[in-house]
Parts: C-alpha cells; structure tokens; sequence
C-alpha cells in the first residue's frame, strides 16, 4: 500500500468498521521498497547556528530499525559559492576527500513524530551559519550513509528578513488563575510567522536546611564542612514542544499587540520565584506556512479524513540519487529575533502555593543505626534538637527527603546561563 494512502486509509477504515461493527486485523506498509521515508527536520538560521535533524518514519513494531543509527554527512551552500560544512556533536572522521566537510552525523533514528502513534529521534549536523548574509539563496546538500545510502537536495531558499520583537510583557488572569505571557511585534513585508520558546525558573523546597547526612561516616554533619551548596534552592528548564505559527495575512499591519501565546497556572512552580522565558520568532515563507498548518491540524487537532497527510505534502527537499524516496519536512530560511522576560515573584507575589505536602516528621535519636535507617527510608535531617547542658544534639527532626531536597521536585543545583546571582 503506498504511503501516502497511510491514514486516509486508516481513517476509512475505522469508519467501515463501525459501520459493519465487525473486527478485523489491518496492516500498514509504509516502506518504500527496503527503506522507510527520510523525514527532515530543521530550518537555515541566518546569523545564528543552523540545526538539521533526521529521522525515518516506522511502526514500533519494527525491531529491525529500532535501533539502526541514521549516519550523514552534509553542507550548505550560497549562490556566491559560500559553503558551510555541517559538523556532529557525535563526529567521527570519514574520507577527508568528502566534499561535505570529513565528518559524519550518527546517532539513532526512531520514526518522526508526524504521524500520530510514531515515536521520534533526531541525529543532527550543526552548521555554523553566524556568518550567512541575508541578501542571497542558499540550499542543503547531505548524504546518508547508513541505514541507506542517498543524496539529498533542497530547493533554493531565499532568506525571511527578521521581524522585530517591541516587547515580551505578562498579565495575571484572575479569573483562570493563570499568568499570560504576551509578544509585540512587527515586520513589513511578512505575513507568517513561527516561534519557539525556552524557560528557565528558580524555586526552593518546603524546608530549608543547613544540615547534611554522610552516609559513609553515619553521621550528619553541615553542607559548608563538604564545601557544597544547601538543597534549598534549585533550577529547572523547559522548552516549547507544540507548533507556534501565526500569519498577519488578514490584517492590514504585519503586526501584533501582546499576543498572549503562553499561559502559565499561579500554582506552578515555575513561578515561585523567579521564571524567565526566552523566545524567538522568524518569519516563514507561504509555502513553508502552509506545510506547518497541516502538520499541526495533524498532530495537535482533529483534523478532516480528506486533509493531506504529511506525506501527501510536498516537501522541498529531495532524493537526488532515487526520486522514488520519499522526503517528509519542510525547510526555512530565516533570520531570527530574540527576546527574553523576567517574572520575579519576590515584586509581584502572583504565586499561588498548592495544598502543602506532608512532610511527615519525626524525631530520630542522633545514633549511627537510627539515622541510617530513616536515610534508607528516604527521609533527611532538618533540625538539630539539643538537651542541656549538652552541646551535642540529641535528635535531629527529619521528614521526607522531597520536602527538603529542591532536586527531588525535578530540577538540579546547576544554574542557568546568564541567571541573576541571587542564591547558592
């Protein structure tokens, strides 16, 4: 069965189905001959570092390719004659003869994400494009070498100019109890628009303490004796998974007044004490627009069963060496806009803290026995409990290690580039 019949098929199917309210087995095929459609992920950034991600759709089911790493090796190239070698973090050298740079991409490629029940990996080659101008086209040139051997080429790209981002402001909501992030922005002469975020945010846990159990000595002992830092507070980061397109099409400005594009509940922890979102937005060509709509309507909506599916979707890039290869994605070339926001907490005191957890304390006498019990329970120290005249705790109060363990709640000791020096 051809691949582009894949879910309209599906959808037909289901339909008979119910109709007939009878069950049978249903198989699809969606090779191409030995090898699995080549999906293509990633767009040229102009100014900035260029990501290119591979991946071949397949069933789960498929043992055979679950773990066959995808190898490519590539560049791109300018009408002047400009060219960038594409360079791996999981480089290995290959013939230095290779018109592509002398290095290759490997790592292991699941099925892509476009197609609803598929999983997704992404091997990548990194091209340093911070020097790229935007006045003239560019393309891709790469070459997988394993699972498959092919050539592949995109079609010219001429580069979107950088919108311009007025603003990134947030509003509390009272009545959903949400913060809402807004962007302002602008650009003449484009009408559609994508963008991606990242967040980073401090918070601490329910319990501070200075104290820290030794496992290896049974004692307990301070965290400044080892030279390291409290489990107060910790850092975590996110980063936007959906698709984020917008057009201007129908307005008579390329232009939006705090467009509120991420909302965040008062609850969450991302808010408890300082939240930063960083964002970027580069304009898209019509083309690569509406392949993007699609895919969303696909993976994020319902959707019609006379929509074209992803590989029904023309994609500019193609198989040079075997044009009955099926490419799936869709590139673009952009120069990017950056922006970043800070919500402090400590200013605007939006946080909403949830229900507190039980911490379910207890007293433990200050023995090797019983504190490498309540350890092994996932408990910690938090309080010293002294009797005179003694100047040797005689208990400690312990509760369970979520409650005073920041990294217990998700996050890490590492701070994030660039965060204000507000705590160890």
């Amino acid at each position: 069965m051809a691949t582009k019949y894949l879910l309209r098929t599906a959808a037909f199917a289901a339909l008979l189905l119910a109709a007939s309210a009878c069950i049978y087995p249903y198989e699809v095929d969606i090779k191409q001959g030995n090898s699995y459609p080549l999906v293509v992920e990633g767009d040229i950034h102009i100014g900035s570092t260029t990501i290119l991600s591979l991946s071949h759709v397949r069933p789960f089911h498929d043992e055979e390719y679950a773990y066959t790493p995808i190898v490519a090796r590539g560049y791109i190239e300018g009408e002047d004659g400009t060219r960038v070698d594409g360079v791996s973090p999981y480089a290995d050298p290959v013939d230095p003869g290779y018109p592509g740079g002398g290095y290759i991409a490997s790592g292991y490629g699941y099925a892509s994400s476009y197609y609803p029940g598929y999983g997704s990996g992404a091997p990548t080659l990194i091209f340093d494009t911070g020097s790229l101008r935007g006045d003239q086209r560019y393309r891709l040139h790469f070459e997988t070498v394993r699972p498959y051997v092919n050539t592949y080429e995109s079609d010219w790209l001429e580069p979107c100019p950088a919108p311009t981002i007025d603003e990134l402001s947030y509003s509390k909501n009272d009545e959903f109890e949400e913060l809402w992030i807004g962007l302002s922005m602008h650009c003449h002469g484009s009408h559609y628009f994508r963008w991606t975020f990242s967040e980073n945010w401090e918070y601490h846990s329910d319990l501070y303490t200075d104290l820290k159990y030794v496992p290896e000595e049974r004692r307990i002992g301070h965290y400044y004796e080892y030279g390291e830092h409290n489990l107060y507070y910790c850092w975590n980061s996110a980063s936007s998974s959906k698709i984020n397109i917008f057009s201007t099409v129908n307005q008579i400005e390329d232009r939006f007044e705090k467009l509120s594009f991420h909302t965040i509940p008062l609850s969450d922890q991302r808010l408890q004490v300082l939240y930063r979102i960083r964002v970027r937005l580069e304009a898209m060509s019509e083309n690569a627009y509406n392949y993007w709509v699609n895919i969303q309507q696909n993976s994020e909506e319902q959707g019609s069963i006379f929509a074209p599916t992803p590989s029904e979707m023309a994609s500019n890039v193609h198989c040079i060496s075997d044009p009955a290869v099926q490419v799936m994605g869709y590139l673009n070339a952009a120069v990017q806009a950056d922006a970043e926001m800070y919500y402090d907490n400590a200013q605007n005191q939006f946080y909403k803290p949830g229900r507190p957890r039980n911490r379910d304390d207890h007293q433990v006498t200050n023995t090797p026995d019983s504190l490498a019990y309540w350890y092994h329970l996932g408990y910690l120290p938090y309080q010293e409990i002294y009797e005179a005249p003694s100047e040797t705790p005689s208990h400690h109060m312990w509760a369970l290690s979520s409650c005073i363990d920041c990294r217990r709640l998700g996050g890490s000791k590492t701070k994030p580039d660039g965060w204000p020096d507000t705590h160890n």
